[in-house]
């Protein structure tokens, strides 16, 4: 199953692989971003174990929490409540503009619905012809 699951993330459809990964996974006593970092890390470790899952990786101005098989790039974002961690984390997706690959920014703890809200409304806007129509940027809540 292993190379069957290598070749199908590397040819066909690792977003959606990583996608249903992350919606499968079920963050257990974490409170801080790390802790929720670490268990998804340790989560798509096991999911992925022919596939390289890279914490904290960093090329040029790319500083990402996760990056799966380095086509996915994983930002999580702890309590996203006050406007001064939404701009951080715009700065941090302007940063990832120049990636070929998919983003998805994973927010746990308390987010600000209107925050959430203006960050649906950016994703919506950062769509590119490399991705058929869909967003590059991809939200989720945990």
């Amino acid at each position: 199953m292993g190379f069957l699951q290598k070749l199908r993330f590397q040819f066909l459809d690792p977003d959606d692989m990583v996608w249903s990964a992350i919606k499968r996974w079920r963050p257990r006593g974490c409170e801080t971003e790390r802790q929720y970092e670490k268990s998804l890390y340790d989560f798509l470790h096991r999911e992925f174990p022919d596939i390289q899952v890279t914490k904290q990786f960093a090329s040029g101005r790319i500083r990402a929490d996760i990056v799966v098989g380095g086509k996915i790039i994983i930002e999580m974002k702890n309590n996203l409540d006050t406007t001064g961690k939404y701009q951080r984390l715009m700065g941090q997706l302007m940063a990832y503009e120049e990636w070929d690959g998919q983003v998805f920014v994973i927010l746990t703890g308390k987010t600000d619905p209107n925050l959430r809200k203006q960050l649906n409304d950016h994703a919506k806007h950062t769509g590119d012809d490399d991705f058929d129509g869909r967003e590059k940027i991809i939200v989720m809540e945990k």
